[in-house]
């Protein structure tokens, strides 16, 4: 119970601190020349963007089922589907929790353990990790340049002219922190050699080895090819939602491919903040790189920024509106035959 006012603190804490950055990014800017934008935006980009989001997370639970496949029996891409898309509808809430929920929502419905969809879920992930990571390093090679000087404006000019002290310390800091995690990590391990059968370290020592039974699914899976298939797929219509978005607004419509590359690996980075949905974050980093890297104007960028950020939201939240019609519907179709019989 003390657990709840805790953690709803701190998701406050943190919707509070996305709202703030929004407020500061746009708090000089034209409100009104912001609302005619999106008033003036073509709404047709925006739908074909939304419907090929749809496709990049079906595609996602397509791939998912491989690495489910490696661990376990395959289970009905409909239910996967299903357990993604509600996945991504509570990480709009709660950051974070929304991989957790698919994994627990998709262990009740097919009956494979929690642990193992878990360490499949984190393959994923580290997957995903790598392909962003990827996609940075491309981005600040083709405009090193340009890239260059957008970190240096944006990041460690105001960070040096505020406080030079306080930099070293955050420094100090980090490396303090990281040096305590892994002085934490060999403690844990030690104890967790010598736990004993029926104990709680020894019930802990099992759940771990489940979930690095699912994190091996990366090197079982039979399915390789179409695993780094999938992966490039999703990835191409991730750029493609990005980018032909910049067609909806006329200010962005002459933007590259290469700046909708920039406009994802950066977008992503912005949600992947512990900010619900992220709002505030997605914002600043998405209309920072317009403004300073492209030197589209304030106000199309913001709209941009919004524009974007909402069609997410509503791919999210209208997929998950239709799934749950489509099954509330066979559910009520397969309990009147169960009782006809």
């Amino acid at each position: 119970m003390n657990r709840i006012p805790l953690n709803f603190l701190k998701y406050t804490g943190f919707l509070l601190l996305g709202l703030v950055i929004l407020w500061w990014v746009t708090r000089s800017q034209d409100l009104d020349l912001i609302l005619l934008e999106v008033k003036k935006a073509n709404y047709s980009w925006l739908l074909l963007a939304m419907m090929i989001g749809v496709l990049s997370h079906f595609i996602r639970a397509l791939r998912w089922n491989i690495l489910i496949g490696s661990v376990g029996s395959k289970v009905s891409t409909g239910k996967i589907f299903h357990a993604v898309m509600t996945g991504y509808l509570i990480n709009l809430l709660v950051p974070r929790l929304g991989e957790i929920s698919r994994c627990m929502m998709l262990s009740k419905s097919t009956g494979l353990p929690f642990n193992n969809l878990a360490g499949t879920m984190v393959a994923e992930r580290i997957i995903d990790l790598i392909t962003l990571a990827f996609l940075l390093i491309i981005t600040i090679a083709v405009q090193f340049h340009f890239i260059v000087g957008f970190i240096n404006d944006l990041i460690l000019r105001p960070l040096l002219e505020q406080n030079s002290d306080a930099f070293a310390l955050f420094l100090t800091g980090f490396v303090g922190l990281a040096v305590l995690l892994t002085i934490f990590a060999i403690w844990v391990r030690r104890k967790l050699k010598i736990a004993r059968p029926g104990s709680f370290k020894h019930k802990v020592k099992e759940q771990l080895r489940g979930f690095l039974l699912g994190l091996k699914s990366i090197w079982k899976m039979r399915q390789k090819g179409l695993f780094i298939f999938h992966s490039i797929i999703i990835w191409a219509l991730y750029f493609l939602t990005a980018y032909l978005a910049f067609f909806a607004i006329e200010a962005t419509s002459h933007l590259s491919p290469m700046a909708g590359i920039t406009l994802l690996a950066v977008g992503s980075l912005g949600i992947l903040a512990p900010v619900p949905a992220g709002i505030g974050t997605y914002h600043f980093m998405t209309i920072s790189t317009l403004t300073m890297l492209y030197k589209i104007t304030p106000e199309p960028a913001t709209s941009y920024a919004y524009l974007s950020h909402a069609m997410q939201v509503l791919l999210i939240l209208g997929t998950n509106g239709v799934l749950w019609l489509i099954f509330t519907f066979r559910w009520k179709r397969l309990f009147k035959v169960k009782t006809s019989q």
